[in-house]
């Protein structure tokens, strides 16, 4: 083989180094969309253990778990310095029920056992009849309770309707929530309506997280459609199926 045949072989190998590279980028910059479902009660301990494990080396965007199991949680993580996946507390989950002084309780226990960020489900009751007051009041004293920690506020759209959503994604969007949550899969049809519902209801002003991503393809229509964050009980399988595409590895 001639030396200029060799220049080739090695200038194609390089190529095909850079070109991994760059597909790995942005496989983990897909990655760090999706945030781990850990909410369900049935999740125990030792489960959660593992499932931080999986977290930390696929490189999650980070883990929603229930406050009881923040301070665990936190351990298995690792220092908040170093983490590679954050620590979300789901407070109020799942029909924001409690009273406004108990999630400001909640908010401030999460993040003092080590909480990157709070996730707080809107009072669904409070909404339905129309009492957007005390949803305003509520949300403004949960922003204080976070101070500088991520605050994000869930909707449980299948109880809402479309004006609820709406109402309560401009009030969120204005005392400067960080993200709102839609729920809950399937994203087409309805759920792809509601997402651009409450894309141009926050016009920006905060991020969009589409909970109940089961794919490669929902998370891939999700983002679509606008969210920024995705939340799936199945992320570990989605992010190496990610992970095997991006390193051309047979997906049978």
């Amino acid at each position: 083989m001639d030396d200029f045949s060799e220049f080739q072989k090695s200038e194609k190998e390089l190529y095909e180094d850079f070109r991994r590279r760059i597909n790995l980028q942005a496989a983990y910059a897909q990655i760090k969309k999706i945030e781990y479902n850990l909410s369900d009660i049935t999740t125990g301990l030792s489960a959660l253990k593992s499932a931080c494990n999986d977290a930390t080396n696929l490189q999650l965007g980070g883990v929603c778990v229930a406050p009881s199991f923040v301070r665990s949680c936190s351990v298995f993580l690792g220092s908040a310095a170093k983490r590679k996946s954050s620590l979300i507390a789901c407070i109020s989950y799942p029909n924001g029920g409690d009273t406004t002084d108990i999630k400001v309780k909640a908010v401030k226990r999460a993040i003092k056992d080590g909480a990157d960020e709070v996730e707080v489900t809107a009072p669904i009751a409070q909404i339905r009849d129309g009492n957007f007051q005390y949803v305003k009041r509520e949300i403004k004293k949960l922003r204080r309770a976070a101070k500088n920690r991520s605050l994000r506020i869930s909707a449980e759209c299948s109880l809402l309707t479309k004006h609820d959503i709406m109402r309560l994604s401009i009030i969120a969007a204005d005392c400067h929530v960080n993200s709102v949550k839609t729920t809950s899969g399937g994203y087409g049809g309805e759920e792809g309506k509601t997402i651009a519902d409450v894309r141009s209801a926050v016009k920006d002003k905060c991020t969009i997280k589409a909970e109940g991503v089961s794919s490669v393809s929902e998370l891939s229509a999700a983002v679509d459609m606008g969210a920024g964050i995705v939340g799936s009980k199945n992320a570990p399988s989605v992010a190496r199926y990610i992970l095997a595409a991006a390193k051309n590895e047979n997906l049978a």
